[in-house]
C-alpha cells in the first residue's frame, strides 16, 4: 500500500494566555450609601502582601439507578470570599475603615468591594479584562500586633453576601466605566499607558493623570476619594446599612431594583 505523505500544517492557532503577577489585580473597597448616593472608593494596596480568593461549594449528593451505584455530586451553592493579609499600615484610609469596625457587628461590617483584573501587553501597557462588585461582610479583622520585632500584622475575611457582579472582556463599554470609577492604579506605580478596548473596536488609550481626573456623581461617576476625605471615611465613619437604611444593591450598581 503506497504511503500517503501529509504535509506538515503551516499555521495554527496559538492558545498561549496571558500569565501576570497578582500585583497587577486591584481590589478596592467603599462605604454602603444611601441609594443615589455615589460611594468614595479606597484602594487596598497599601500593606498588603497577599489577597486569596476562596471559593466553598456546598454539595449535595444521591446515587441515581441510572448510574450504576455511584453518588452524583450536585452543587446547590457557593460561598465566595477574600483572605487579605499583610502588615498594618496605620493612617492609611483603607485599612483604617477595616480595622475601626472590628467592634461592629451587623450590617455595620457590610462594605461595597471591587477586585478589578488586568492584563500586561507586549509593550507594557495594562488592559482591564474582568471586574467583580459586590456587597461583602468583613470579619476576623486582625489589627495589629505580633512578635515585638514584627510589623505589626493587618488581616480580614471578605465574603460576598450575594453573587457579585461581573464584568468581563465582552462587556467592553462597562469595563471603561469601571476604570472612572477605580483607577488602574499599577498604570501610576509602574508609569505604564492604560489601553482599553471600546465596543466600536476602537482603543482609548489613558494616562495616569487622565484616568485620576475625574468629576463626583452617582456610582456611575463614582470616584476614587482624595487622601483628606479616605481619612475623615475611615476615622468617621457613620453607621449606614441599619434596617431603617436604604442600601446599594448587591449586583454593586448601586440602583436599587
Amino acid at each position: 500500500m503506497p504511503e500517503t505523505n501529509t504535509p506538515t500544517p503551516t499555521s495554527n492557532y496559538n492558545f498561549t494566555g496571558s500569565i501576570v503577577e497578582n500585583y497587577l489585580s486591584e481590589s478596592w473597597i467603599a462605604q454602603l450609601t444611601d441609594a443615589g448616593v455615589a460611594p468614595k472608593w479606597l484602594y487596598l494596596g497599601d500593606g498588603i502582601t497577599a489577597i486569596t480568593p476562596k471559593y466553598t461549594d456546598k454539595k449535595k449528593t444521591a446515587a441515581y439507578y441510572n448510574g450504576g451505584g455511584s453518588e452524583k455530586p450536585t452543587v446547590t451553592g457557593v460561598t465566595a470570599s477574600y483572605d487579605v493579609t499583610g502588615d498594618r499600615s496605620y493612617h492609611n484610609p483603607a485599612q483604617d475603615l477595616i480595622a475601626n469596625a472590628k467592634f461592629k457587628t451587623g450590617n455595620r461590617r457590610q462594605f461595597l468591594f471591587r477586585h478589578n483584573e488586568y492584563s500586561q501587553n507586549p509593550d507594557g501597557s495594562l488592559t482591564l479584562t474582568k471586574s467583580e462588585t459586590g456587597i461583602a461582610t468583613f470579619t476576623d479583622i486582625d489589627d495589629g500586633g505580633g512578635n515585638a520585632d514584627d510589623n505589626g500584622g493587618f488581616k480580614v475575611t471578605i465574603q460576598y453576601i450575594a453573587t457579585p457582579n461581573v464584568v468581563g472582556e465582552k462587556q467592553a463599554d462597562a469595563l471603561n466605566a469601571i476604570l472612572m470609577q477605580t483607577p488602574c492604579q499599577n498604570a501610576s506605580i509602574l508609569h505604564v499607558d492604560l489601553k482599553q478596548p471600546m465596543a466600536d473596536g476602537t482603543v482609548n488609550k489613558y494616562s495616569a493623570d487622565a484616568l485620576s481626573d475625574l468629576t463626583q456623581g452617582n456610582i456611575a461617576n463614582s470616584r476614587p476619594a482624595s487622601l483628606d476625605e479616605a481619612r475623615d471615611i475611615a476615622q468617621e465613619a457613620p453607621d449606614v446599612g441599619t434596617s431603617n437604611d436604604k442600601i446599594v444593591d448587591g449586583d454593586g450598581t448601586g440602583n436599587p431594583k
